[in-house]
């Protein structure tokens, strides 16, 4: 699928959602307080076409870290970046592109559908000495709360990067709330 088919898919979902949220949001009045998360992530990445010389390899380590901002009590937006810590190469219809320890960011909106359950998407970039990548990316994340500013989630996304090649990353992440406004 082009990342431009995801990214229509996306938007039409969001309408959606934004509609649910706004059906529900007589319930939540006056709960939201905003905040600010930070999260740390070690996950694994499965790039279907990836090689590493001669060797087909199929997962990837990887390394997150996302900064969310909740600016509602359904929603937040997120920075999320995460770098490769394999070098390795994609084939596409005869042709490889190298891609070594490749860094991505990504802008993403987060609607949170339950207390510990959210949905997100959006667009990225793909950083990397060869060539840079534009890319799409959407996910879900599951958490457990440890403490009232600590918890473990469980995040699984999927990237498309401009049909070169795709990736579905499924990590561990330990979220910690950095700020809270008091009133």
């Amino acid at each position: 699928m082009s990342w431009k088919a995801t990214f229509l898919i996306f938007g039409l979902s969001l309408f959606g959602l934004v509609g649910f949220a706004q059906e529900n949001e007589s319930e939540e009045e006056g709960s939201h307080v905003p905040k600010i998360r930070a999260v740390i992530m070690m996950a694994n990445s499965h790039v279907p076409n990836a090689f590493e010389g001669e060797k087909r390899v199929a997962i990837i380590p990887a390394w997150g870290l996302d900064v969310d901002y909740y600016f509602h009590s359904k929603w937040s937006v997120a920075f999320q970046a995460d770098m490769k810590v394999q070098s390795f190469e994609v084939e596409k219809e005869g042709v490889f592109l190298e891609r070594s320890y490749p860094f991505s960011g990504a802008f993403v909106l987060h609607y949170h559908t339950k207390k510990h359950w959210s949905f997100y998407a959006g667009p990225g970039y793909e950083f990397e000495k060869s060539e840079n990548l534009g890319f799409f990316r959407i996910g879900t994340e599951y958490s457990f709360e440890i403490t009232e500013q600590f918890e473990i989630a469980l995040n699984l996304a999927y990237e498309n990067k401009q049909d070169i090649y795709n990736a579905w990353t499924f990590g561990i992440a330990f979220n910690k709330l950095l700020w809270e406004r008091k009133d």
